[in-house]
């Protein structure tokens, strides 16, 4: 049903299951939406519902096989049930992108492992949590630009560590000890800090080119 004729829908006791049914049915193919994308749906459509009557709704429409869900570290998206043939799903943990695929393959691979288990298989289904190439492009790039600002603080570290080394150097040759001691020690721990940045900046383009 489309959303037009949704939107000519006025949700009366008993119905309200059925509108949001057909809002997931109504979803284009390979669409996964959560419970709050769904009330945000029926909003649009002037459906009077709240948030929990969609959560509720929609766990009867999964106890009843009229839908399915796809999870994620947003949380659970739904599809309808009968869309197709069994399908697989990627799902980027970053932008929360979820995309089918089928495999006969991995498909194979389920049966086996109930087999295995002493289950009747069934049907399988599998969730490959990970990030997708956009996703993964950002994040190499934010840790590219964070592991730089740690080497530039290190280096500002330094360039000051140096002048506090050459005042110290002064005051030694005026034979003012007590200040050489203490300026030559605030270099000193400028220095630690700066030798903690450039670990920190390391730690990133480790984890960055580890394989």
């Amino acid at each position: 049903m489309s959303e037009e004729n949704l939107k000519r829908r006025t949700p009366r006791y008993g119905e309200t299951q059925q509108i949001i049914a057909e809002i997931v049915k109504a979803l284009p193919k390979g669409t996964h939406l959560t419970a709050p994308e769904v009330y945000e749906r029926t909003k649009v459509l002037g459906v009077d519902i709240s948030l929990s009557t969609v959560y509720r709704s929609l766990h009867r429409l999964k106890l009843h096989g009229n839908v399915s869900t796809v999870a994620g570290e947003r949380g659970l998206r739904y599809e309808t049930a009968d869309e197709g043939p069994d399908h697989d799903h990627l799902i980027c943990l970053g932008c929360g992108i979820t995309i089918e695929f089928m495999d006969d393959l991995i498909r194979g691979f389920g049966k086996t492992v109930a087999e295995r288990k002493g289950f009747e298989h069934t049907s399988s289904r599998f969730d490959i949590l990970g990030y997708c190439s956009e996703c993964n492009a950002n994040d190499f790039g934010h840790c590219v630009q964070q592991s730089a600002e740690y080497l530039a603080k290190a280096m500002e570290l330094i360039e000051s560590s140096a002048v506090q080394i050459k005042q110290g150097i002064e005051f030694l040759d005026t034979r003012k000890l007590a200040r050489t001691a203490a300026t030559v020690q605030t270099a000193m721990q400028k220095l630690n800090k700066a030798l903690t940045e450039c670990e920190s900046s390391l730690a990133l383009i480790a984890r960055d080119t580890t394989v």
